[in-house]
C-alpha cells in the first residue's frame, strides 16, 4: 500500500507531456528516374512487372522507409496512373 502511495506521489510530480507525435505518412516527393527500370507489385524481382518505367521519367515516391533496396512509387502512363515497387537505384541522385 505503502509503495501506490508513494508511485502515485511521484507520478503527481511529472510534467505533461508536450512533445510533438510526428506524422505517421510521408509526403510524396516527385521524382525523375536516372534509367529504364521495371515496376513490380512486390517489393521482390521474382514478383509480376506491372510495366517499363524508362529514362527520364516523373515518378511520385510514396513510401521510401520500408526497404532498402525498393521505393513504392506511382507513375502515369497513358493516362493511368500504375502504383508498384521500382528499385531504389534507378532514381536520379538528385530530389
Amino acid at each position: 500500500m505503502l509503495l501506490l502511495l508513494l508511485t502515485r506521489l511521484l507520478l503527481a510530480q511529472q510534467p505533461a507531456a508536450t512533445a510533438q507525435i510526428p506524422p505517421l505518412a510521408q509526403k510524396a516527393a516527385d521524382r525523375t528516374t536516372g534509367t529504364a527500370c521495371c515496376l513490380y507489385t512486390r517489393p521482390s524481382t521474382q514478383s509480376p512487372m506491372l510495366s517499363i518505367v524508362p529514362a527520364g521519367a516523373q515518378v511520385q515516391v510514396t513510401d521510401s522507409a520500408n526497404n532498402a533496396y525498393f521505393v513504392y512509387a506511382q507513375f502515369s502512363k497513358k493516362g493511368k496512373v500504375l502504383s508498384g515497387y521500382m528499385y531504389r537505384a534507378c532514381l536520379s541522385t538528385a530530389p
